[in-house]
């Protein structure tokens, strides 16, 4: 993991690196911080925000 952060007071955001890429996640109703080291199971969101179309994880669990 790169970093997280709390947004909404609701959810963590958190930046990745999978499979040597960066990719932005997105879990909604967790507030938790992670370890660094995480597994995590997620479905691939396509989110617009502001115009701008991207692809995102939408963590749906992990296993610390």
């Amino acid at each position: 993991m790169v970093s997280q952060r709390l947004v909404g007071e609701k959810h963590l955001s958190l930046k990745l690196k999978h499979q040597g890429q960066p990719v932005d996640a997105i879990w909604f109703g967790h507030t938790e911080s992670l370890p660094a080291r995480v597994t995590l199971a997620f479905r691939l969101d396509a989110d617009e925000w502001q115009g701008v179309k991207r692809v995102r994880f939408l963590v749906e669990g992990a296993e610390l």
